[in-house]
């Protein structure tokens, strides 16, 4: 995976199907990303990310979207939900996304983690 900039995650990279259970049941961000780059209406995302979220535990939150992603009409977790209701896993199988995590001590520091990557990606 080719993310610039974005150090101190844990684990560096994994792919999301295989490794979503080994993340901690921590407060922490996370990102999931297609395994190339999708294109934007204002450019090309390198990254491919397809999501940047917080959680007060990572694990739970992590199982929510793979859950909502593959169960039509699971609830849970709103961008698993988008995944599956827009059909994204013809154009990205579930099994090729990656997925990275950043622990944080709180909630509060998880949400502000969200906010700096969101920042960064939109920049």
């Amino acid at each position: 995976m080719k993310v610039k900039n974005w150090t101190g995650w844990e684990p560096e990279w994994l792919k999301l199907t295989e490794h979503y259970l080994d993340a901690p049941a921590v407060p922490g961000a996370y990102l999931i990303c297609a395994d190339r780059a999708i294109h934007r209406a204002v450019g090309v995302d390198d990254n491919g990310v397809l999501t940047i979220g917080e959680s007060d535990n990572l694990r739970r939150r992590l199982a929510a979207f793979v859950r909502c992603a593959k169960n039509p009409g699971a609830a849970g977790h709103m961008a698993g939900w988008r995944f599956n209701y827009a059909a994204f896993e013809k154009v990205f199988p579930l099994e090729t996304l990656w997925v990275s995590w950043h622990p944080t001590v709180d909630k509060a520091t998880a949400y502000a983690k969200e906010g700096e990557m969101l920042a960064l990606y939109l920049a």
